[in-house]
């Protein structure tokens, strides 16, 4: 049974728009950070004011945090055809990472990664990245299809991680990097298929 705590990191009024759209996305993004790191961030940006606030976070250990109610949107994508449409969902993850000297694996704040979580594969001029545990995208795919139900969202991933100018238009689930060009939110351990399989 999916729990889902709406208090831990429950966001003001402030921080979103009090206003309803109809939801033809789900928008999927990873947090570039270590642990929770960015929502402590997002609590002190513009002093505290900032609207980038994702609509949920999956922790690494699949816990599911409900920022603000997903009828309403934020700035998370930072494109107004696609946050008023879409419900984002940020996972924990460091996304690419770096070998240094001493062997560890750092992301591109220097926070280094647990070896246990350190994957490789070569992709996009990387070579290592921090991989999903099951919980996480268990938690995510449990999430993804109430969503779905509740909005009439397809139940459909899109079936690549690259920016496409049209992206808006997709009645979905998508990841952030399709809206932006040359974002670093992508990971290659998006086992599409597989998604659209367990969704």
């Amino acid at each position: 049974m999916m729990h889902i705590d709406k208090e831990t990191y429950k966001i003001s009024e402030k921080n979103h728009y009090k206003t309803k759209n109809v939801k033809t996305q789900i928008v999927i993004g990873v947090s570039l950070r270590k642990d929770n790191r960015h929502i402590t961030r997002f609590q002190h940006k513009d002093y505290g004011e900032t609207k980038r606030w994702n609509t949920y976070t999956i922790s690494r250990d699949g816990k599911i945090y409900q920022h603000y109610d997903d009828k309403y949107y934020s700035d998370f994508i930072g494109i107004k055809e696609g946050d008023k449409y879409s419900i984002s969902i940020v996972l924990e993850n460091m996304g690419a990472l770096f070998q240094i000297v001493s062997g560890k694996h750092i992301n591109w704040l220097n926070e280094v990664c647990e070896e246990e979580y350190v994957v490789k594969k070569k992709w996009l001029g990387y070579e290592f990245w921090e991989k999903f545990p099951d919980a996480q995208i268990e938690s995510l795919i449990l999430l993804c299809r109430e969503l779905c139900k509740k909005y009439s969202i397809p139940k459909i991933f899109i079936e690549f991680l690259h920016y496409h100018k049209e992206i808006h238009k997709f009645k979905g689930i998508v990841f952030k990097g399709n809206y932006i060009e040359d974002s670093n939110d992508l990971h290659p351990f998006f086992n599409i298929p597989k998604l659209n399989e367990m969704v």
